[in-house]
Order: C-alpha cells, then structure tokens, then sequence
C-alpha cells in the first residue's frame, strides 16, 4: 500500500485468510475492547501506491484483513493488516532519495488503526470472512483512493461516517528482485516517521 493520506478513500497471490473471531471483550489489534461487528478479508490487485513526494511509485498486489469493534453508540475503532507484493514505477523512489526502473520488485506488510462515528449498516451480506477478490484497476496516473475499481468497505458498511482518522499505522517495503533496500512508513503519536529507501540495483 503505500504512504497512508488521512481520507476516507481506499492501504499483495490469493490467499483466503481465516480470522478468528474475538469474543466481544477481547483486546486486540490495537483497538481495546468492544464489540466486535465486522471481520472480513479480501485480496486486492492493481492498487497504486504513493511516496513521501505524493508521487505514485508501485503497483501493490496484497491481501486485507478489516475488523471493526463497536466501542459505544455510533463510536467504532477499525484494525487492517496488510500482506502483500509491490512492482516499482519508473519514477522516484517512496523515500525520493533515488530514480528507479520500472520493475522492482519486492514484498510489504502494514497495519493501520482507525477511529470513527456513523451507523453499522452493512450492504452486504457476509460481515465474516472472505468477501473475494477486488480489482482497482488503477493506472500509473490515478490517485489513490480513485481509481476506478477502488473499493471502500468503510462505505459498504457504513452511513453518516465522521471523524475518521487514523490512529497510527505502520508499513515495510524490502526489495527482492532488480533494486535493493527497505523503506518504512508509519505514523505514531501524532507524528509521520520514514526511514530507508528501495533503490535501483547497481548497474
């Protein structure tokens, strides 16, 4: 996935992942406890992913898990991970320090919390389990969040959403194939934090 922008708008080999399914006052994920709504899966394909210059710089394959838990009326905390695959972009490079190919290859994990108000009123019918496959569809030039086939849980599941924000999230990029490096991205306490890079292999 990416650099993670504080919007609603949606963070790689199918894999259909088994969740467990937390009791109501089970801790977990970051969310504390509460009753737990939702829990799905989902595979994902040709998502965009974009760097510390805004710049989109890979195309993510990866799989997704989303488990939401009611902490008090209207009042929700989400907790995602993230598995998966990116191939680079000829362009800069997620840290800006490098030029790279298209081409580059190389895995990526992530999970993220969230916080936000509405009304759980799901439009479909499975809240457990794998809901398939989803393809963006996204060309270089898309913006995240907007490609055509993006798919929003957030708004499958929910009405009147309102203050959404991320909690704190946490994403690692290792290169493996035509570059090298790792590159992390997350946010803590209130502040974004990169380190590292991918960069092209040497010629």
């Amino acid at each position: 996935m990416k650099s993670v922008y504080l919007d609603v708008g949606g963070l790689l080999v199918p894999v259909v992942l088994a969740l467990a399914v937390a009791s109501p006052a089970q801790p977990t994920q970051g969310c504390g406890s509460g009753k737990l709504v939702l829990s799905v899966s989902y595979h994902v394909l040709n998502d965009v992913d974009t760097g510390v210059r805004g710049n989109n710089w890979a195309f993510d394959t990866y799989d997704r898990t989303v488990r939401v838990w009611r902490k008090a009326p209207g009042r929700f905390c989400s907790a995602s991970t993230y598995d998966g695959e990116f191939t680079s972009l000829a362009g800069a490079s997620p840290g800006g320090r490098w030029q790279l190919p298209a081409g580059i290859r190389g895995t990526f994990t992530g999970s993220s919390v969230t916080t936000f108000r509405g009304g759980f009123a799901p439009r479909l019918a499975r809240v457990r389990g794998s809901v398939g496959i989803k393809d963006f569809a996204c060309s270089s030039a898309d913006t995240k969040g907007q490609c055509s086939g993006t798919w929003d849980w957030l708004s499958d599941y929910f009405t009147n959403v309102t203050a959404f924000k991320y909690a704190r999230y946490s994403f690692a990029y290792h290169a493996t194939e035509n570059g090298s490096g790792r590159w992390t991205d997350r946010l803590a306490g209130g502040k974004i934090r990169v380190a590292g890079d991918i960069k092209p292999a040497k010629k």
